[in-house]
This record gives structure tokens, sequence and C-alpha cells, in this order.
């Protein structure tokens, strides 16, 4: 009895196997060793805008004012009316800031130094320089399962083992004619 029991059990557990892989995909991980891992690069270059600033030296020409020729007409004609009376008072007014302001745009072309004379000066422009950097996009790896070498893509470094997918599939049946 013992004896039967025990064939019955293995007998239906082979029946179970079977009919288990028959027609059932079997899955399952397992380790493959990594034999070369190398990183992928990716270029990135973009533009960098800095401001250059320098001192330089330039000539600059003297400038004349027109404040002396302002004060020489107030003063003339200050005097003009001063020294008439009556009639011609106005004329002696007009005419002594006519004349006034002659004489003070003579006295400051006479006083004004003629030529230019050296200032520094500070300009500035923006200058664009490109910048280039290479960043790891991922690693091409290499690795051995059941004596052969695959390759693939993975996003990051991998350590010396990978974890592979195995799948087993039964093979198409083709009956023997």
């Amino acid at each position: 009895m013992k004896r039967l029991n025990i064939t019955l059990l293995t007998a239906s557990l082979a029946v179970f196997s079977m009919s288990a892989c028959a027609g059932h995909r079997h899955h399952g991980h397992h380790k493959a060793k990594v034999v070369r891992a190398t990183p992928i690069y990716e270029t990135a270059r973009y533009p960098v805008d800095e401001q250059v600033c320098w001192d330089e030296q330039v000539w600059q020409r003297h400038h004349s004012s027109a404040v002396p020729t302002v004060a020489g007409a107030v003063i003339g004609g200050v005097v003009g009316n001063q020294v008439f009376r009556g009639d011609g008072r106005a004329f002696a007014t007009v005419a002594g800031a006519a004349i006034g302001g002659v004489i003070g745009h003579e006295v400051a072309k006479n006083n004004h130094r003629r030529g230019a004379y050296p200032v520094t000066r500070t300009r500035c422009e923006v200058q664009r320089h490109w910048r280039t950097e290479q960043h790891i996009t991922g690693w091409d790896v290499a690795y051995r399962y059941r004596g052969r070498v695959y390759h693939t893509w993975l996003p990051e470094r991998p350590g010396k083992h990978i974890l592979v997918n195995v799948s087993v599939n039964p093979a198409p049946y083709f009956p023997a004619h």
C-alpha cells in the first residue's frame, strides 16, 4: 500500500510537471558576469556671454563755453543802459549787449587752449564664448551568460554581475511525415 501511494504520487508529479512545461512559458532571473562596461558620452555645447571691460586712452578736444559770451553781453547791456539817458537808452543797451558779447567771446577764444588732451575711458562689450561639456548618458555593457557574450545598454554603471531574464518556450511542433 505504501509503495502504491509513492508510485501514484511520483506519477502525478511527473504528469503535472510535463503539463506545466508543455504550453506555458517559464521565466526567471539569472546572474551574468559583466566582462566590459564602456561609458557612452553625449556632448553638449552652449553659449556663455561675458561682459569684458578695459580702459583705453582717447584724445578729447577742448570745448568752448558760452558763459564768457553771455556774461560779456549782460555786462555790455548794463553799461550801455547806464551811460546813455533819454531816447537813445534802449539803443545803447542793445548795442552795449552786442559789443559786450563779442568782447566776451574774443576773450574766451584767446584764453581757450587749442588742441586735444588725453583722457582715460572705460569701454565694455559683451563677448560670446562657447562651452562644451560631456555627460555620461548610459553604459554599453558586454556580459557573459552560459559561455556566450551579449551586449546591452544600461542607464547606470553595472557591478560585477547583472541580472538577465531567462525564458524557456516550447519549440514549434512539426510532426514527422
